[in-house]
């Protein structure tokens, strides 16, 4: 097998320019705190269209290439200041070559401004000219590789074996850029406030398939082989894919996957991919995507992206969905096999309006992209399954608020609605369920004071049709609110009441910045939760007693919906992300044997794991372990590792060692915080 020729390669980067900062470096010129880039102010240039040329290399465990940046100068510089492109980077992206408009271009490595979370930005003195003009800068780089253990590399890429995979005969590769981690896969202005529409060429081995969150224009077309070797189980052919992002998007929605994949079409613009072995359990799981597509359009108009694909990852992929606009990528732990997961997509769909067509300006607004979301998907969710579900859904969401609050404190910065980010902090240690839930808490307290669905829907598809394509921040959502409603009273005097009274009195500056649990909750229905809670006490009450837990058994919980068992659960959970509750061990160990936690879908066992552990119940240690180290989806990782670390911390720390290298970079790095290794 041929090895990559990369001598030429690195000899053109030996020679690049010494990392001295230009002029200018050294002033910030974005509203963002989670960037080095400066796509504002005098004598800047600001991306509005990306063009990629990809080669996917296995062997290396990198993307090599280029990128075309087709820019807009902004205003003119002051005095003789140059013309610059200011980019994120990570300090490991390695860039060979850069040109502006087809010359060699002068360019640095913003060394002044090195940051071990943002990056290492690269400056590119542009030719002079005037604003408004266009241009493009050509950067040549490749992606950092993982070392020989499987860790480091490109924070944005997985690289997994052909063990790693269902088939186990072909390797596989997939990206992950939320937050701040499209830096570490193309040069580019990383962060939401520039928004660009994107083309990719992408080559890889003919066997497999490559995909990203873009409209596939193209391909399999048969390529040139490139002189470095093939990947195990692959031949000489390669072949080219093309693609087509025609909505404006933050970079951090870019994505690519490439491995041995299948689909089934599962509705008029719906295709359902994943390895070739699991695409039909994952085409009957997610048969009800297209209903979740139409429920979102008559909820917040018109669906603008085409094609509505989701692909189904191996199991290190580390979040529930990532909504990549064309393409979701989910986690294979919703495969439950009887739909109860499969909230996550209704979650992921409403994304295509609130965070894709309508993007936070800066990550300390994300709870603009995920509270509004998790408002629509449950609306989805009624509509779709009916209001029981939507209802069992919504509270389980409110206990998930506690527990994060809970873990990081009530006084906690990352407990605000809008954090501060300033410090340079990174935003993925800011993620929690807070942005998700006191955010969609907010808005049920919105649509309550103003009359309820019926006034608030067309509010939010107007808001739809007017921030579409464009950014937007919680000061400007408040405004847009307000200035909407205070139209609608002049005719409207139900509207109008309110907008004099409760809507007048509304401290916006404490709802957006007080730390802790929301003022204003959304309430249940009782109902459906009542079976659920009543069970919940009779294990409460039965304590060690013999015969009180003999007398419960299997038909207590005989025709459960999963969430309706997960509603059981949570009501013996303390509010918490870690673990503990009501029960005792001697109780843990026999409702594992009555109702098969231990052997349930992830969500059950993942909360059934957290309560036997708090109780100190030693036969949830091993399943602890199995749950924590066969998947990498953070939601159940890393609160289990918690609970392991809680229950015997050695135990913990082994287990995650050996097999740090199996997740994806992302949870690597959050899980071996957690447990301070």
């Amino acid at each position: 097998p041929r090895r990559a020729k990369s001598s030429n390669l690195r000899a053109r980067i030996s020679s690049s320019p010494p990392p001295t900062a230009m002029a200018g470096a050294t002033i910030r010129r974005s509203a963002d705190p989670s960037t080095l880039s400066e796509p504002l102010g005098p004598g800047r240039a600001r991306v509005v269209h990306v063009e990629l040329d990809l080669l996917i290399d296995f062997v290396g465990k990198r993307l090599l290439g280029h990128v075309d940046l087709h820019c807009v100068r902004t205003e003119a510089p002051e005095g003789d200041a140059p013309w610059e492109l200011v980019l994120d980077a990570t300090a490991d992206l390695v860039v060979s070559d850069v040109q502006v408009d087809g010359a060699a271009a002068k360019w640095c490595r913003d060394e002044a401004r090195k940051h071990a979370a943002l990056g290492l930005a690269i400056r590119i003195q542009l030719p002079p000219g005037a604003a408004g003009e266009k241009l493009i800068a050509r950067v040549v780089y490749e992606t950092a590789a993982p070392n020989h253990a499987g860790e480091g590399g490109c924070s944005a890429l997985q690289w997994l074996t052909p063990a790693q995979t269902a088939g186990k005969r072909f390797p596989y590769m997939f990206s992950q850029c939320q937050a701040i981690h499209a830096r570490a896969m193309v040069p580019i202005q990383d962060t939401c406030e520039c928004k660009a529409t994107y083309k990719a060429v992408v080559r890889c081995p003919a066997e497999l398939t490559s995909l990203m969150s873009a409209v596939k224009t193209s391909g399999p077309d048969p390529c040139p082989e490139p002189e470095w070797e093939t990947p195990e189980g692959c031949g000489k052919a390669w072949a080219s894919h093309s693609f087509d992002q025609a909505v404006p998007i933050p970079a951090y929605l870019i994505a690519i996957v490439c491995g041995k994949l299948a689909s089934r079409r599962v509705g008029p613009r719906t295709q359902i991919w994943s390895e070739d072995e699991m695409v039909e359990e994952c085409a009957w799981e997610f048969a009800d995507t297209e209903k979740f597509v139409a429920a979102g359009e008559e909820l917040c108009g018109p669906y603008k992206w085409g094609v509505y694909d989701l692909l189904v990852l191996p199991p290190s992929f580390p979040y529930g969905g990532m909504e990549n606009p064309c393409l979701t990528f989910v986690t294979p732990t919703l495969l439950a096999k009887d739909r109860s997961q499969v909230h996550v997509v209704a979650h992921e769909v409403a994304h295509s309006w609130s965070g894709n067509l309508v993007t936070n300006e800066t990550w300390e607004h994300f709870w603009l992209n995920e509270g509004l979301t998790v408002f629509t998907e449950l609306k989805i969710l009624r509509d779709v399954y009916g209001e029981e579900e939507a209802t069992l859904q919504l509270s389980n969401r409110l206990k998930s608020l506690a527990e994060s609050v809970n873990h990081f404190g009530p006084d906690h910065n990352y407990t605000k609605l809008i954090p501060d980010l300033s410090g340079g902090e990174d935003p993925d240690d800011a993620f929690s369920t807070v942005p998700y839930i006191k955010g969609m808490s907010l808005f049920c307290l919105l649509e309550k004071l103003v009359g309820g669905d019926a006034k608030f829907q067309p509010f939010l598809k107007e808001y739809f049709a007017h921030f579409g394509g464009k950014t937007v921040t919680s000061q400007s959502m408040r405004d847009f609110f307000l200035d909407y409603f205070k139209k609608k009273a002049e005719g409207d005097p139900e509207i109008a009441a309110a907008m004099s009274g409760p809507i007048a009195e509304l401290d916006w500056e404490k709802m957006f910045t007080a730390p802790g649990m929301p003022d204003y909750m959304p309430t249940c229905d009782a109902a459906p939760l009542e079976e659920a809670r009543a069970l919940a006490e009779r294990w409460k009450k039965a304590g060690d007693d013999a015969a009180a837990l003999a007398a419960l058994g299997p038909k207590d919980i005989e025709g459960w919906s999963t969430t309706k068992l997960i509603a059981l659960l949570d009501a013996l959970l303390g509010d918490n992300e870690d673990g503990g509750g009501s029960l005792s061990a001697t109780a843990c160990a026999r409702m594992a044997e009555c109702y098969g936690f231990l052997k349930s879908n992830c969500e059950l066992r993942f909360r059934f794991i957290r309560l036997a552990l708090g109780a100190r119940w030693e036969g949830a240690r091993d399943a602890a372990v199995d749950l924590a180290t066969t998947q990498g989806r953070m939601k159940f990782t890393r609160p289990t590792y918690r609970a392991l670390k809680a229950y015997d911390v050695a135990v913990a720390r082994e287990a995650f060692l050996k097999h740090r290298s199996s997740y994806h970079p992302i949870c690597a790095k959050m899980v071996a915080r957690d447990l301070e290794v």
